[in-house]
């Protein structure tokens, strides 16, 4: 995490008052360099931004030397580091670019993938259904077929029954040979 010192904390760590540090960051500004301001606008200065004026105080004490030529001359050399820092970003921007494209390709591929293993899953449901519904109708036609045999069935045994009921009422009233005499 970076840490941001305000104008007063600058003024701190370069060693000169508030208003000569506001007289130096305008000075910057003028010549193009930004500094990071929070969401009250109040100026923030990085690690970096303190080297700046550490250089400043250096470069404006050497002789035929003014405040503005040496902010001119560290302005100059940041631009410099900072198209530096473009180049070697767009070639990073290009690398990211071709991770990006791979990455895409092979969401695509596993995109295309689940396509086809869902449209497998799909198909295997629809042969388990019609197997499912093969069976549940083979289930029933046994049913029906075993309540049929049953139902004959007990039929035939009460058909059984009532033959052997009526052939025993018969026997008991048919009279005994010996018993037809004796009437």
């Amino acid at each position: 995490m970076e840490f941001y010192e305000k104008v007063d904390g600058l003024a701190r760590v370069i060693g000169v008052t508030s208003s000569t540090a506001k007289k130096y960051y305008l000075l910057f500004e003028e010549h193009g360099y930004n500094f990071k301001r929070n969401q009250q606008g109040q100026l923030l200065f990085s690690q970096d931004d303190i080297n700046l004026f550490k250089e400043l105080m250096v470069l404006k004490n050497e002789k035929d030397m003014t405040v503005s030529k040496a902010v001119k001359e560290i302005v100059k050399d940041k631009v410099i580091t900072d198209i530096t820092d473009i180049t070697v970003t767009t070639g990073d921007i290009t690398v990211i670019t071709k991770q990006v494209t791979t990455v895409m390709t092979e969401l695509d591929e596993l995109k295309q993938l689940v396509k086809s293993q869902n449209e497998i899953i799909e198909k295997q449901q629809e042969e388990f259904k019609k197997q499912f519904l093969k069976q549940e109708a083979y289930i029933k036609d046994s049913l029906e077929q075993r309540d049929r045999t049953l139902i004959t069935t007990l039929r035939e045994v009460q058909e059984s029954q009532k033959e052997i009921a009526s052939s025993l009422s018969e026997e008991k009233n048919k009279k005994k040979w010996w018993q037809i005499w004796l009437s």
